[in-house]
């Protein structure tokens, strides 16, 4: 997979497209709780799990880094 550089309005651009979470460089759209399947990865340290809502509030020198 080619890497993207992520930025907030890339990121305002994908919630604006549905998409909920970004997992191991994946965009997923998630049916039925969201709260629920972020849970089954609260222990792990992977899959690399995000959820846009909250990416977007990230400083763009921290969205960098992902």
């Amino acid at each position: 997979m080619k890497h993207i550089q992520i930025d907030r309005k890339k990121i305002e651009q994908w919630i604006a497209e549905g998409y909920d979470v970004i997992q191991d460089g994946k965009l997923l759209k998630i049916d039925g709780d969201l709260q629920e399947f972020l849970a089954q990865f609260a222990d792990e340290a992977e899959p690399k799990t995000y959820l846009l809502q909250e990416l977007v509030t990230w400083p763009e020198e921290e969205l960098s880094k992902l």
